[in-house]
């Protein structure tokens, strides 16, 4: 993460906020699923699976902001 700066942070931050619609600082299965088809890449049920499994690290069922920005950032 220390290679992005900060306007990039706050960009991707408010991308999460954006979908995290319960506003509890982390995004469930139906907020990620809304999240891709926002960025137009709609995902069948096992991707959308496979998907949630690459950004929940810890696999607590949620993603939190810190696996978030982890998994964002490997994109790039």
């Amino acid at each position: 993460m220390s290679n992005l700066s900060k306007e990039e942070i706050e960009h991707i931050k408010s991308i999460f906020n954006q979908f995290d619609k319960n506003k509890n600082g982390t995004i469930g299965r139906s907020e990620l699923t809304t999240l891709s088809i926002a960025l137009n890449n709609p995902l069948s049920p096992s991707e959308l699976s496979d998907l949630f499994r690459q950004f929940d690290e810890n696999h607590n069922g949620i993603i939190s902001w810190d696996e978030f920005i982890r998994y964002w950032t490997t994109l790039n």
